[in-house]
């Protein structure tokens, strides 16, 4: 990623003071902030956008960055904090709201995040709504109302077929309920929509070696391995197969 170096141009007096006044110094720091957000620099983010927000405290994009900032570096107080400061400058903030939701579902406040994803699910001007149904149905999955999570699951899905997300928890849903062919059915869809994610394929290898089906978890863990050869599931796809081969 490039990051843009902002540049002070030479002018008259008043494009200098028009070039340093409170807004343009908190444009300057949000975009800086922004792109090292989309840099996964969490801390330099941070650093960047809370000095926007002293130049425009009044900017609810800023404070739910600042929010997202905090979340990714796990301080979900903080990020609470400034999720709620985002909404009230701007209540009717869908993002800010699935952003509060997944910070309470992170604190496993199940009742709070509830609130925040319906808020957002709900909303019209919300372009990734499936999305905000995804979380609520991880939510009531956590609650152990996996018929409600389900639904929401389901929602999800109607909102954007292709979202493979939806369909993986659908699958563990079902396995919760022990409905197992519609686990399955699920994981394959997952599977199908995201081919090169190995977590569908781990999901239903290791439903497969629960219902003793061992060849077809052979399968799902060579396609595990394939798709995430070093990575954490190759891994502990491998050390399953060796463990198989050890019991022949």
């Amino acid at each position: 990623m490039l990051f843009m170096v902002a540049t002070l141009l030479l002018g008259c007096a008043t494009d200098q003071a028009s070039q340093s006044s409170p807004k343009k110094m908190a444009q300057a720091h949000e975009k800086v902030g922004t792109s090292l957000y989309q840099a996964k620099d969490y801390q330099g983010a941070l650093r960047e956008l809370l000095k926007a927000a002293e130049f425009e405290p009044g900017n609810a994009s800023i404070q739910n960055y600042i929010g997202l900032c905090y979340l990714n570096l796990k301080e979900y107080n903080s990020a609470v904090l400034h999720f709620k400061k985002a909404l009230q400058l701007k209540p009717d903030y869908p993002e800010a709201q699935n952003n509060l939701g997944t910070a309470y579902g992170n604190m496993k406040q199940w009742d709070a995040a509830i609130q925040y994803f319906e808020a957002a699910a709900n909303n019209l001007l919300y372009r990734t709504r499936h999305i905000a149904y995804d979380n609520l149905g991880a939510a009531y999955h956590n609650k152990g109302e996996y018929r409600k999570a389900i639904e929401y699951y389901k929602k999800a899905i109607e909102f954007a077929p292709e979202y493979a997300s939806a369909y993986v928890n659908m699958g563990i849903s079902y396995e919760a309920l022990k409905e197992w062919d519609a686990a399955i059915e699920a994981y394959k869809k997952a599977g199908q929509i995201a081919p090169e994610d190995p977590f569908p394929h781990w999901q239903l290898g290791t439903l497969y070696l629960k219902l003793n089906r061992q060849e077809d978890a052979v399968q799902e863990f060579l396609a595990v391995i394939a798709n995430d050869p070093e990575g954490p599931y190759g891994t502990a796809a491998k050390k399953f197969l060796d463990d198989l081969r050890k019991r022949k």
